[in-house]
């Protein structure tokens, strides 16, 4: 938390409030003119709302901006209510915390497992998504990759600083400009131990009734799947979702990239204001 509150020293004025509900309390960064449209950005698996700083700027002079801190991860938000057990229930503290800040309906943009989360909420409640952008998203349009899922055996069941590390390097595949963010996952997946449930392959059924403008940016050299493979089942199961591949970018294309995000989130929305 000290490295959290650390960089958010870089960000731009903005607001820290909690919503509480049946679950805890959820912890949401705002910032941006109260009169520019809202948008919501849910972060990935260890990587809390301080991964978006290399955005944060940009995004908060055309925007009114939501960061939230997912709510059984690690960051402000505290899971001191009801688990998160079930897919149900990571949607109902996304809800509970969207209707305490007062919005029925935002842009939406999500990375890699707040894609997962993004894209949950947009199938079951799409009244309350102006647009979803989905960054390197994690079970959605096509599962973890095996080599993903072995990876990923290490440093969750042995959280120390050598497998954690070694993890966060392979996921960057050689490239730089995601230092940062990979000492944020490290500390965070070091401190923290999440408990609730892994993201589940959101159901193609419920994926093709998607009738919002949809987008997902897909990092070139990702290890969460294979980019060709999840552009390909996106063409076969909703046509009208718009797929960007993000050149010279790992899965921390955030980091990597950030214009080449600004502008398809700039493209997206101006076709759909909530």
């Amino acid at each position: 938390m000290d490295h959290y509150e650390h960089v958010l020293l870089s960000w731009p004025a903005h607001e820290r409030t909690l919503v509480s509900h049946r679950y805890g309390h959820t912890g949401v960064l705002v910032a941006g003119d109260l009169h520019h449209p809202p948008l919501v950005l849910l972060h990935g698996r260890y990587t809390p709302a301080p991964s978006w700083t290399p955005l944060i700027h940009e995004l908060a002079s055309r925007y009114r901006v939501y960061v939230i801190d997912t709510i059984g991860e690690p960051g402000i938000s505290v899971n001191d209510g009801a688990r998160i057990r079930t897919t149900e229930d990571y949607l109902a503290s996304l809800i509970n915390t969207l209707n305490g800040l007062g919005l029925t309906a935002a842009h939406l943009c999500g990375y890699s497992f707040g894609g997962w989360l993004a894209a949950q909420l947009a199938v079951r409640h799409p009244d309350r998504v102006a647009s979803l952008t989905l960054l390197d998203p994690a079970q959605v349009f096509a599962p973890f990759s095996l080599r993903w899922l072995l990876h990923c055996v290490p440093p969750y069941l042995f959280p120390r600083e050598s497998t954690v590390k070694r993890f966060f390097s392979w996921a960057g595949q050689g490239l730089s400009g995601h230092e940062d963010i990979v000492e944020l996952g490290t500390l965070a997946m070091l401190s923290f131990r999440i408990k609730a449930p892994e993201a589940s392959l959101v159901p193609k059924e419920q994926l093709r009734g998607l009738t919002m403008p949809v987008q997902q940016l897909l990092a070139e050299h990702s290890v969460v799947h294979s980019p060709g493979r999840v552009r390909q089942s996106a063409e076969r199961i909703n046509p009208a979702v718009r797929t960007l591949l993000v050149r010279d970018s790992s899965h921390f294309l955030i980091q990597n990239q950030p214009a080449q995000i600004l502008e398809a989130l700039d493209h997206l929305t101006a076709v759909a204001t909530p």
